[in-house]
């Protein structure tokens, strides 16, 4: 049988290496190792086994680790707050507006002379925060309040002469919260008191039952060894 497929062989590999040219292209294989894809979460070991895994839309992000990097505390000005100090208030917060404001800016400073300072800075991006608070503060004026567009309350002459009865009327209102208050109070503790002790006492019941029960089975084993169930034959020497 050996021969016979030494044979046949040898007579089919001449044909094979004329064919195998043809779909050499087509025959090319490559093996590879399959790696699933690098997890983005601080627990999981780089090629640890996991049953699941978590993923998130922004990388690294994990609410439920106390480790959490990527929220950064920053100041007010939106420094890093890992920035000292003695750094982070050197750096000038300066506003920055788009250019196409800019002609709008200049009219306004052209008609207003004061504002023209502050608006010149605004346009050169050199405006901080304490230069808008000076400028806020400088031209803001008090609001004008119309009173005669409000609606005042109105009550008749009758009406007035009936403020102490509203007012007796109120404090009696008080008075009935206040006692239906303190009776819900003691209401609903009397209820909790009654309940706790009859839970506890149903309790003591059942655990005391089931303690005599275990001595009424032992005993029963131990004086009434001829009514044992499934109990294990006796050897004789014991």
């Amino acid at each position: 049988m050996a021969g016979i497929l030494s044979l046949t062989s040898r007579r089919c590999l001449p044909a094979a290496r004329q064919i195998l040219p043809r779909f050499a292209p087509a025959a090319v294989a490559s093996r590879a190792i399959h790696s699933s894809a690098a997890r983005q979460h601080q627990a999981v070991n780089p090629g640890w086994p996991v049953m699941y895994s978590i993923t998130y839309d922004k990388p690294g992000w994990d609410p439920e680790m106390e480790l959490e990097y990527d929220v950064m505390p920053r100041d007010e000005f939106g420094v890093p707050a890992h920035i000292p100090p003695e750094l982070s208030t050197t750096i000038r917060h300066t506003y920055y507006v788009p250019p196409q404001y800019y002609p709008f800016l200049k009219k306004l400073g052209d008609d207003t002379p004061e504002l023209k300072p502050y608006m010149d800075k605004l346009m050169n991006g050199e405006l901080t925060f304490d230069d808008y608070e000076e400028m806020f503060y400088l031209f803001a004026k008090p609001l004008k309040i119309h009173r005669p567009r409000i609606a005042m309350p109105y009550r008749t002459a009758e009406e007035m002469k009936k403020s102490e009865e509203v007012y007796w009327e109120g404090a009696w209102l008080s008075f009935r919260q206040r006692v239906l208050g303190d009776y819900f109070s003691r209401h609903y503790l009397r209820d909790m008191v009654a309940s706790l002790a009859a839970g506890i006492y149903l309790a003591y019941i059942f655990i005391e039952g089931h303690r005599q029960y275990r001595v009424d089975m032992k005993l029963f084993y131990l004086e009434a060894p001829e009514h044992k169930i499934n109990w294990v034959v006796p050897r004789g020497d014991l």
